[in-house]
């Protein structure tokens, strides 16, 4: 089509129609995309919660080593127990 027919069939068409058509476009296109609000609070309200996992991971890291060291600490006092008892019961005038 000609430049001059395209006028010619279209000279109701205005800048502020255009502008205004491209808007409305625009609006359909967005109107389900969360603002910047939304999307920074619903950031805040992960990291409060992943704050919660991380102080319970922090105390289950720290008390990790102290509980590992009790256990080795009792599994060699029960390997002692057991040399004991085996050394009485085969020796039954000691006890």
């Amino acid at each position: 089509m000609h430049y001059n027919n395209f006028v010619m069939e279209n000279k109701n068409i205005t800048i502020e129609k255009i502008e205004k058509a491209i808007e409305a476009i625009v609006e359909e296109k967005t109107k389900d995309l969360a603002t910047r609000k939304e999307v920074a609070e619903f950031k805040d309200l992960m990291l409060t919660a992943m704050d919660k996992q991380n102080k319970k991971l922090d105390l289950i890291l720290t008390e990790h080593p102290a509980m590992n060291h009790a256990i080795d600490e009792n599994r060699e006092e029960i390997e002692q127990q057991d040399k004991r008892i085996k050394i009485l019961e085969a020796h039954p005038a000691i006890a």
